[in-house]
């Protein structure tokens, strides 16, 4: 009996001893691997970060090419723009809005529900761009929506104006008037 003891002693020390040193050398590309998806994955960092950079570039230049269009298109000396502003808006619902320039139908804005609330917040909307030229100009502004107790209310407003050499700017304003319970439609130059 105590020779079976000391032969499997024997033989468990002498063959397992060197499987044991060569399980711990076999690599079975578990580590490879893992060197390799660490190196894919700081690759794929490295190109979103330069991704991300150009999109910051493109943005950038974007922004400029469109300064430039501007200046291009609409030089400081000849450039015309009409804005729109609600001051209250408790009295009128403003609808759309159409824009005459010396007789020529120039621009038409029909508003939705979120553009009216912007207005109504103190938004101002850029409604037309133009260049015009230096001399005398009539503007004519036509309002259309729903003015008090919800009757259908269409109102216009003029101006003549004299175009000078530096940019001209007017703004369609619709405030309210208290006193008589009523929306007040008006031209004014900035």
């Amino acid at each position: 009996m105590r020779f079976w003891a000391l032969l499997s002693i024997f033989i468990s020390c002498f063959v397992s001893a060197p499987l044991l040193a060569a399980d711990a050398n076999i690599d079975f590309g578990q580590q490879k691997s893992e060197e390799k998806a660490n190196k894919a994955m700081s690759e794929v960092q490295r190109l979103s970060g330069n991704i991300q950079a150009l999109k910051n570039r493109v943005i950038t230049l974007n922004k400029d090419l469109r300064v430039m269009e501007e200046a291009l298109l609409f030089p400081t000396n000849t450039q015309f723009s009409v804005f729109v502003a609600v001051e209250g808006g408790q009295f009128f619902t403003l609808e759309s809005v159409k824009l005459k320039i010396d007789d020529k139908m120039v621009s038409t804005h029909l508003y939705s529900a979120k553009q009216r609330e912007a207005l109504n917040r103190g938004g101002v909307q850029k409604l037309f761009m133009t260049n015009l030229s230096e001399g005398k100009h009539e503007v004519t502004a036509f309002f259309t929506g729903i003015g008090p107790n919800g009757r259908a209310y269409k109102r216009a407003a003029e101006l003549t104006l004299e175009k000078g050499k530096a940019s001209q700017y007017l703004e369609l304003a619709i405030t309210d008037d208290r006193a008589r319970q009523e929306p007040v439609f008006s031209i004014n130059q900035w």
